[in-house]
């Protein structure tokens, strides 16, 4: 995995298995107001993007990579939030299907 930071936007991104080729994201996931998951063709996650990491944290426990993000994050010094699933989930940014099929179980 490999986290970008932009202090400006105060978010992170990882990618989950590498660089993203061009045109490589099939379709991007709005979870909440502060995570988005993008996807391949594959329908598998590439990246993770959180939004307010330094302001709020991340939240991870509903992730499918959980255990690899809360390293990540934790290597960059940033706190994990625990708080409960907020309102918003699920909305889908292109494409047909809903985030919520995507989610892990």
């Amino acid at each position: 995995m490999n986290m970008t930071y932009s202090e400006r936007a105060d978010a992170g991104s990882v990618e989950v298995a590498g660089p993203i080729p061009p045109g490589g994201v099939a379709f991007t996931a709005e979870l909440d107001q502060d995570r988005n998951v993008r996807y391949g063709a594959d329908d598998r996650i590439i990246e993770y993007e959180f939004l307010n990491v330094r302001r709020h944290g991340v939240k991870l426990d509903d992730l499918e990579h959980r255990d690899e993000l809360r390293a990540t994050f934790r290597e960059a010094g940033f706190a994990e939030r625990d708080w409960g699933t907020p309102v918003g989930a699920g909305r889908r940014i292109g494409g047909k299907q809903r985030a919520s099929e995507h989610a892990p179980r």
